[in-house]
């Protein structure tokens, strides 16, 4: 048990520890030995909603503002932007679409600015979600790579970040599927 964490943890072959949320999600962390790739920070969802319904979440800016942040911009293209706004932190974040794969692979260039963003030349933050249609849903991996990494303490602030992030993730793209399931049915009498 990760003391203060509030999760259990149980090691496998990679010392993948897999921890169930008070929201009653599991989400996995992949933690590997000491040869771990600083900065690197990876997690999986199950989510039951398709892909076509995570990939708009992840690309669309009105869906975007309606469980990640308070407004969006986004041209889902590689080299497009993607512009969010969060009110609550009078925050702006700004990222460049680096791959794109419909219903498969969003991947950005985070281009961090403020007082908190990395000052040296090469510094980078990049974020990918891979998506991958499963029997009973869609698995969502989560790829957050920052170079120079960050402190311990960060990381583990991000981490915890994550998790609401994949938590809020989850919740609407599987709320947005049983709404398109309930209007199928509709569609279909009329």
């Amino acid at each position: 048990m990760f003391s203060g964490l509030g999760f259990r943890c149980w090691e496998f072959e990679e010392f993948v520890a897999i921890f169930y949320c008070r929201t009653g999600i599991f989400v996995r962390d992949m933690i590997k030995r000491a040869d771990a790739k600083p900065g690197l920070i990876q997690k999986t969802v199950l989510i039951q909603a398709s892909p076509a319904v995570i990939y708009r979440a992840l690309t669309e800016a009105k869906e975007l503002a309606r469980w990640f942040c308070d407004r969006a911009s986004s041209e889902p293209r590689v080299g497009g932007e993607l512009k969010a706004r969060w009110n609550a932190a009078a925050r702006e974040g700004r990222a460049v679409f680096t791959q794109i794969i419909p219903n498969s692979l969003v991947e950005l260039r985070w281009e961090d600015e403020g007082p908190e963003a990395p000052q040296s030349p090469g510094a980078r933050h990049v974020l990918s979600y891979s998506i991958v249609l499963r029997r009973r849903g869609s698995e969502v991996l989560l790829r957050d790579e920052d170079y120079p990494p960050p402190d311990p303490e960060s990381v583990a602030i991000m981490e915890e970040g994550w998790n609401s992030v994949l938590f809020q993730l989850k919740e609407y793209c599987e709320r947005r599927e049983r709404a398109a399931k309930k209007r199928t049915p509709a569609l279909a009498e009329s």
